[in-house]
């Protein structure tokens, strides 16, 4: 039947549409912090870190991208011309001469037909809103890190994108720990509060190190440099071996140096 091949058609055409496009939107990842620490790592840094807010406009990016790689293929190919000029040669179908298996595939199709009526109706509030929505993200996203320097830590939120920078000598209290997430995830954070009691965790979000070292290492001189000011420590190891199984063991002992409160 003509029906279904061009059925069997469309959904290969769709399925390698969207594995191309996927594969294209990855890259996104791969420039959007790079471009972020561009505009805003400057200075001689140790450590950058974005927050966790930024994985909202990545996936925002790469969905417009896999849509707008759809509507391209779409127009260049003019797959949807083809595939109903097919449909329309094809001879009238006769329900009750096809098997019981023919018979749902159809019954299928005209439900997935109707269910796309509604999807499309939805889909054109959706597309008013996204771009928006996108900026939004974007702005939120883009201003929200913290950047550590030898001798202070830079803060920027949306509400003061230009950034407010500490001292170390500003620092008041030092908390580390594992949170657990989920059942089965566990996130350590090194959280540092200041006079003003705004905080910051450093072991959160997107990590970036200028130099060839794993953050650990910064996090650690950090660490001794803290306690040579007597700052005031809290640790709580709950979660910790939790959160070290299955991990590089060497790492592991280093990131268990900043849960040392001696």
């Amino acid at each position: 039947m003509k029906i279904l091949k061009v059925i069997g058609i469309g959904i290969l055409y769709f399925i390698g549409t969207i594995i191309f496009a996927t594969i294209l939107a990855l890259g996104t990842i791969f420039t959007y912090f790079p471009l972020q620490i561009f505009l805003f790592g400057r200075g001689d840094y140790l450590l950058f870190i974005s927050n966790n807010s930024n994985m909202i406009p990545v996936f925002m990016i790469m969905t417009l991208i896999i849509y707008a790689v759809i509507k391209i293929k779409e127009k260049l190919f003019k797959r949807k011309e083809v595939q109903v000029e097919l449909i329309e040669e094809a001879e009238p179908v006769d329900t009750d001469t096809l098997s019981r298996k023919e018979q749902t595939i159809i019954s299928l199709l005209n439900k997935l037909i109707a269910f796309d009526n509604i999807i499309s109706k939805i889909f054109k509030v959706i597309k008013v809103c996204y771009i928006p929505v996108l900026l939004i993200a974007l702005y939120y996203g883009m201003t929200s890190y913290a950047i550590l320097y030898s001798d202070s830590i830079k803060l920027s939120s949306p509400i003061k994108p230009a950034d407010t920078i500490y001292k170390y000598s500003d620092i008041k209290r030092v908390d580390v720990g594992v949170e657990k997430e989920n059942r089965s995830s566990y996130s350590p954070y090194y959280t540092v509060t200041f006079s003003d009691k705004k905080s910051v965790n450093l072991f959160g979000g997107s990590m970036h190190e200028d130099k060839d070292r794993g953050f650990e290492y910064i996090l650690i001189d950090l660490d001794k440099k803290l306690k040579t000011q007597g700052i005031n420590k809290t640790v709580n190891k709950t979660n910790f071996d939790n959160y070290a199984k299955g991990l590089d063991k060497s790492f592991i002992s280093r990131v268990n140096q900043l849960f040392n409160n001696k």
